[in-house]
């Protein structure tokens, strides 16, 4: 594997992946009248901290660890609510994968196939129910969202 499509993939696909992934969260939550709403980026100490439209986002000093968004109001989430705001995840993944592809289709290139390959990965890895470690997949909060129904 090219050195640069690896480093490409670390600090660029994956973070850029990631925070997409999780803004479709924050937009889930926004639509049904979230309180308070969170992003975080990477793992570690944080080294950008910003308030945007009551929404706040934390980029740490890894930031090509992961990311989560979070979010409540006063009000209990219904489960159609919930249900909304783990889909937004995944479509946003889908969404920018398409842009990708569309993209790709044009101006076909390693980098970008990879960030279209990695949001499709995201997406399709979210869609699956399962609990790790305590965090669910966005697959298992429908799926609970449903059976609780």
């Amino acid at each position: 594997m090219d050195i640069y499509i690896f480093l490409y993939l670390i600090f660029v696909v994956a973070p850029a992946g990631t925070a997409i992934h999780e803004l479709g969260h924050m937009l889930g939550a926004k639509s049904v009248g979230a309180d308070k709403i969170s992003l975080t980026i990477g793992a570690g100490s944080i080294v950008y901290r910003t308030i945007w439209n009551k929404m706040h986002i934390a980029i740490r000093l890894f930031f090509f660890i992961g990311g989560m968004a979070y979010s409540e109001r006063q009000a209990p989430y219904q489960p159609a609510e919930r249900i909304r705001i783990a889909v937004f995840g995944p479509f946003s993944s889908l969404l920018a994968a398409g842009i990708c592809a569309i993209i790709y289709y044009v101006y076909p290139g390693s980098y970008l196939l990879l960030m279209l390959l990695f949001n499709l990965w995201i997406a399709f890895i979210n869609i699956i129910p399962f609990r790790f470690k305590g965090k669910e997949s966005d697959g298992y909060t429908v799926f609970e969202a449903i059976r609780r129904k």
